[in-house]
């Protein structure tokens, strides 16, 4: 071994900058029957919520003599709810048709009648996917899938947004929903879409770095569209809340809609991004027209795309306030917020207020954003610390408030930095004018 004055020996401590996922999804809605709710768990596959929130079961309450169309039950599944009554084995299989309550217990009304008798007391299995193991399934199954989505459970027969909500602010997710729950005029006040909408707001404004977020819902199909419209107001008519109208007869459109945002990078425009859902009537385009200038979505089928398929017909917020009109606009705000704060983390309590320490903050930002702009997610950016400035001068040219600002801002500890991002949008509309010549 050859004789070193002096050995050194190599290593790598680089600092690795925090990230976040994009697009996890928090679904929030009813799990199994009689469930009291539960907190939050992640799933990466459909198959988990589906076994985590099943549909639940209750009990006969009188026995039933066939043929009978009508049995009495402990608690209520809802109505179109696939049901199993009777014991393992001697089960029937039948659809509820209406539900009404009589004395404490419920009267189903089943769409054909049971043929055979049963106990009081036997089972009464839902044979459906619950409301929340159904919409997590939906956002699953958008393509491209989001990676992650986050489950709250609430209780089933009283539940309580508002606490369920308070537990989603420690929830790492920036999509949030609220399972088979329309906008609609019922409640009429506090409706839960209006506390998703604060819940997102107040989150999003001084919930912490990296909890910034959208809400996502959609409109009660059942109302006429001059009452659909009227309810984008108050809280709801904001650039952080996204709202989707739909003829979907049985799908969580809201849930669809928040898995297509989730699978897509924060700088990718929404506008015709394909929806796995089933719907077969379309909107007219003078309702396209009225649901765009109130800043609504909706799901259409261009004739001019192959495949008939469905897809979200534009990528607005429910308010265009802020110059915040389009959902990429707010996300990738969010995103380049967030990676620009988590380079900037290395800057606080190690640099210095001088020269060399503000140049080197200059440099984590443009660590950030070019390759952003490669990437071509932005198309330039600025970036300017007026302290800096002065400090790139002489001493001896600087006025006696210059050197007071330089002053103030050692002596502060503090340090005020401007980031401009010219940010260019995805083409939305195209007019031709087409001339023919003889």
């Amino acid at each position: 071994m050859p004789f070193n004055y002096v050995t050194v020996k190599a290593s790598s401590d680089l600092f690795t900058p925090a990230t976040r996922a994009f697009g996890d999804i928090l679904v929030i809605g009813k799990g199994a029957l009689g469930s009291a709710g539960s907190g939050a768990q992640s799933f990466t596959y459909p198959s988990e919520a589906v076994k985590a929130y099943p549909q639940g079961a209750t009990k006969l309450a009188d026995k039933v003599e066939p043929p009978t169309g009508t049995v009495t039950s402990a608690a209520k599944f809802p109505v179109g709810t696939e049901v199993a009554i009777g014991k393992e084995g001697e089960a029937e299989v039948r659809t509820i048709k209406a539900v009404a309550d009589a004395a404490g217990k419920f009267t189903l009304t089943l769409d054909e009648d049971l043929k055979s008798a049963h106990a009081a007391d036997d089972p009464v299995v839902g044979l459906d996917l619950s409301e929340l193991a159904a919409a997590i399934s939906l956002a699953f199954r958008q393509t491209p899938p989001p990676t992650k989505v986050w489950g709250i459970e609430v209780a089933f027969n009283n539940p309580v947004w508002s606490t369920a909500l308070t537990a989603a602010e420690d929830v790492p997710a920036q999509i949030v929903m609220l399972a088979n729950t329309p906008l609609n005029e019922q409640p009429s006040t506090k409706h839960p879409v209006e506390l998703l909408a604060k819940h997102v707001i107040e989150v999003s404004n001084t919930g912490g770095d990296g909890k910034e977020r959208i809400g996502v819902a959609m409109l009660d199909r059942t109302l006429t569209q001059d009452k659909q419209v009227a309810l984008n107001k108050g809280a709801i008519h904001d650039n952080r809340m996204v709202l989707v109208a739909h003829k979907s007869e049985k799908d969580d459109v809201a849930a669809a809609v928040a898995g297509v945002i989730a699978g897509h990078e924060p700088h990718i425009s929404l506008l015709l991004k394909s929806l796995s859902i089933e719907m077969p009537d379309l909107f007219t385009a003078t309702e396209i027209q009225t649901y765009y200038d109130n800043s609504i979505n909706w799901v259409t089928s261009p004739v001019m795309l192959p495949g008939h398929s469905l897809y979200l017909g534009e990528g607005l917020t429910a308010s265009p306030s802020g110059n915040k009109k389009y959902i990429d606009i707010v996300r990738t705000l969010d995103d380049i917020g967030f990676r620009i704060k988590a380079a900037l983390i290395e800057a606080v309590g190690d640099l210095r207020i001088d020269r060399p320490g503000l140049r080197t903050v200059v440099t984590l930002v443009q660590s950030v954003l070019s390759p952003l702009v490669t990437r071509g997610v932005i198309e330039d950016y600025t970036v300017h610390i007026p302290l800096l400035v002065l400090l790139e001068r002489e001493r001896a040219t600087l006025s006696a408030d210059e050197l007071e600002q330089i002053g103030d801002g050692r002596s502060g500890r503090s340090v005020d930095m401007e980031v401009s991002v010219v940010y260019a949008g995805v083409i939305h509309q195209i007019a031709v004018k087409l001339v023919l010549k003889g």
